[in-house]
Formats: C-alpha cells, structure tokens, sequence
C-alpha cells in the first residue's frame, strides 16, 4: 500500500474521530440547556460513552492499520523476489515493529514455518488455529506466559498475503490504548476493559484503579451488571449493547456503585467498558448545571484539548508515515529489470564506503556487455531483457552479500569488493568474474548466447583514493580491454597486475 494512502487513511480516521467528539459535545450542551438537572445523571453517561467510544475508535485504528502495515510487507517481499521467511523481509516487520504499536510481528509461510522480528523460526502448528481461513483476516484473543507484570493476554491480528496461506500476525496489548488516555485523570475510574458481545472477558486494561481486582477475571462481565441494577434498565442497557451501539447502565456492580459505559470496537463484537465509581459521576452531576457559563468553558476546554491531542496524535502519525515513506524510498534504489542496484544508489554507497573508510581497500570493477546492441538488433530487445536479467541474478550469488553489485547502464555493470588488501585475493576476484563469463549463458531452452564482457579494474586506494578517481581508472582500462578486442579483463596497473 502507497505511503500516500496510508497518510489518507490516517487522516480520515483521525477526522472521523474528531467529528464525532465535536458532534457529542455539542449535543451535550443543548442537551443540559433543554432538559435541566433533572437528566444531569444522563448526560454524564454520556460523556462517560464518548470516552469508551474514543478509546473504541482508537483500539479498531490500532488493529485495522495491520491491514496497511500487511500491505507494505506484501509489496516489499514480491518487488524482492525473497522467500517470505528472508531475513530481509525479517528486517521489515522489526522496523514496523520498532515504530508502531505492535510489540511482536511474525511471518508465516504456509507448510514452512513461522518466523518473528528476532529471527527466531517456529512450526505452524504454535498457531494454526490462530490462522486466517480463505484469505479472511482473524483477530482474536492470545494467552502468553506472564511477563511479571500480570499481562497474560494479547490481541493476534492475522493477515493474509496472495493466496497462497501465506500472511502476517500482528501482536497487540490492548492496555496500550488505554496508556494513551490515562495520562489525562481517566486513572481515577475504576477500570477499563476489553469484552465479547456476550461478556466473555478478554481482558483488563492496566492503569486504573481496579485494574488487578480478582473479580474483573471471574465469570461473565454482563452478569453482575444485571444482578445489580434494575430489570428496566438492564434490558435497555442489553438492547443498545446488542444493537452495537454506545450505552451505559447504573449498577451495584460486585458491592460498589458503579456507572458502567460501553462502546463496540466494531471488530470481531468486541466492546470497550469503563466503569466509574458513583462519587465521581455524582461530583459530574454536580457540577453540570452549577453556572452555565461554566459548563460552556468547561466544554470548550474539553473540546480545545481533545483538538490539540488530536493534532499533536495527527502530526505524529504523519511524521511516522513520511519516516515509513522515506524506508519505501529505499526500494528506488533497486534497478527493476536486475533486481541490482541502480546507477544512482550504487556510486553513492560506493562513495559512501570511500568516505567512511579512509585507510580501507577495496577492488572496482567496470564492466560492458560485448556487442550487446547487435544482441538486441538480432534477437530483439526481449532477449537481450533476458540476458540482462539473467546477468543480474547469476552475477550477485558470485560475491558476498556485502559488496556492491549495480547496474549502471544499459549493458554496463559495477562491482566493488570491500575490505579487499591482499594482492593475491585481488587476482583471485579478478579470476573468479573472468571465469563466469567464460560459463555465462542466457536464454531459453532452444535459444543459448554465450555473452562475454570487457571488464576494467581499478584498486581502492592506490589508483584512486575517491569514487571519481577510482572510476575513471577503472573506466580507462576498460577502455583498453575494449581497443584490445574485448573479451578480457584489464588492470588500471598493469605492471603490477599484468593483464588477463
């Protein structure tokens, strides 16, 4: 997925959260002004569904932005060509991982195995019934060993990629989300939750007053709601709940006064709920209608500090998303026919290796592709893509994965071997690529051309001590192998390397 959508989407996410906070403020206000004192203990509610819905929408842009992360990860491995397990795809989901809200992130390659941001493999079995069915994204619940912190449970967002039961698991802890909001006084409730439409607990939000009570994890959520609050409103209250929509409910809620609001996640019929003590609600109460003027300023600063949190979340995301932008920008490094690197990005790491290694060494080698226009001349442009593309892919397994292999122009490649000091390795290298040529063949099954390349040798630092010095002695005795008659390789110094 294109950077550009993944900003859009945040912006939309974002706006949609701020449009609804405004539009619930406004209608709270007119709401204290048209129905008094009298329906105070309503409004408050209110408010408290706005804060659980504000979580809610920001727990489903949590799990939803795997779906873009997912993207990104499928578009990297197919423009690689990199087994979905390559340590280098690896890279891409701890990068991900290092700047999002997901502490864990695993690869999954159907009938292979697991593989997680540390490297560290796994069989499929450890999560097959975690998986997707069809290509269908899943999320559900996940119980881990205890951390020491009491945190046993997680949220498994698993993401299909093509269609081969291939995907990306995301790992989520809810409490997470609640980190965000409890920095602003919401500690003082007495606990935040995660549950299933049909109040299976799926787990308790740290940071709040009751977070660690026993009686959270016991039993159904939605049973001592009803045991402890009056018939007529629990139906309401189970009404809304199962109509998805926000609601809350007074109740003696396990020997305490609670009001209990909650707001659908929208995902998988998860809620969010909050409960708050009654001398908090009442003290709401209180003051809701005690100066109306105050109740505008109130409001207002409610609404300018949801406004500037929503713009200092807005502008981090942004900076994330261009940070995210500028790792996809890499990819333009990569020339697409050899899958090598481009003209551009190849002399800038090389100068780059030059620049940082000023008492390193090194070998560069030029190299042109022998009559290369009459291969497209006589066997079409299409085969002479195919010599290309089979040069590119055959000559990268012949070095290390260090050094540097790009192409550089049509038929012209460039190779440097780092950290390379010792005349006989330098002879040794210069053998190897000499004798690749002489095996080099591309083509189909019926069609075979035995390409053969003038190749010129520069070494690092003695025949150029910069990136330009160095390629023009290596372009120079290019030259001389092609005045030569092609087919063979050549020092820059040639009385100290002779020439093959």
């Amino acid at each position: 997925m294109s950077d550009a959508k993944l900003k859009k989407n945040s912006w939309f996410s974002w706006v949609i959260i701020g449009m609804a906070f405004i539009i619930v403020i406004v209608s709270l206000l007119f709401s204290f002004i048209r129905r008094g004192t009298a329906n105070s203990r309503e409004t408050a509610q209110e408010t408290f569904i706005l804060t659980a819905g504000v979580w809610a929408s920001e727990l489903k842009n949590d799990i939803e932005s795997a779906l873009d992360y997912s993207g990104i990860i499928e578009d990297h491995a197919i423009k690689s060509g990199k087994d979905l397990l390559d340590k280098e795809n690896v890279v891409v989901i701890e990068s991900i991982a290092d700047h999002s809200d997901f502490y864990n992130i695993m690869l999954y390659k159907a009938g292979k195995g697991i593989v997680d941001v540390t490297g560290e493999k796994y069989g499929v079995s450890l999560l097959e019934n975690y998986l997707p069915e069809e290509g269908i994204v899943k999320t559900s619940y996940f119980d881990v060993p205890d951390d020491g912190n009491g945190r046993t449970r997680v949220v498994l967002i698993a993401c299909p990629i093509g269609d081969n039961g291939d995907g990306v698991l995301f790992w989520m802890d809810p409490s997470e989300v609640a980190n965000k909001f409890i920095k602003s006084g919401y500690e003082d409730y007495s606990f935040a939750i995660l549950f299933k439409k049909d109040g299976t607990i799926i787990d308790v939000l740290d940071g709040f007053a009751d977070s660690n009570s026993n009686f959270l994890t016991e039993g159904s959520f939605l049973s001592p709601i009803q045991s402890g609050a009056e018939r007529e409103d629990y139906n309401y209250f189970k009404n809304k709940l199962y109509n998805d929509s926000g609601c809350a409910i007074h109740s003696n809620y396990m020997g305490e006064d609670r009001t209990i609001a909650c707001f659908p996640v929208v995902i998988e019929d998860w809620y969010i709920g909050i409960g708050v003590r009654e001398y908090l609600v009442e003290g709401m109460v209180d003051d809701l209608f005690r100066d109306l003027k105050s109740i505008v300023i109130k409001l207002v600063v409610v609404l300018g500090v949801f406004v500037c949190v929503s713009l200092g979340l807005l502008i981090y995301t942004i900076s994330k998303s261009k940070e995210r932008g500028r790792k996809l920008e890499d990819k333009a490094d990569m020339d697409m026919l050899t899958e090598l690197t481009n003209k551009s990005a190849t002399e800038r790491m090389i100068a780059e290796y030059i620049t940082d290694h000023p008492n390193g060494h090194g070998v560069l080698f030029i190299l042109d592709i022998d009559n290369f226009k009459k291969v497209n001349d006589t066997m079409g442009h299409a085969f002479g893509d195919t010599l290309l593309k089979t040069l590119g892919k055959e000559i990268r397994t012949e070095f290390r994965v260090t050094d540097i292999v790009g192409r550089t122009g049509g038929d012209e490649f460039m190779i440097f071997l780092k950290d390379v000091n010792d005349d006989l390795i330098v002879e040794r290298e210069a053998n190897r690529i000499t004798r690749f040529f002489h095996d080099f063949k591309a083509g189909g099954d019926y069609v075979k051309y035995s390409a053969t390349a003038s190749i010129g040798v520069a070494i690092y630092p003695s025949d150029g001590s910069t990136f330009k010095d160095l390629y023009v002695a290596a372009d120079q005795a290019l030259y001389r192998a092609k005045k030569r008659g092609k087919n063979q390789l050549v020092f820059y110094d040639e009385e100290k390397y002779g020439k093959a």
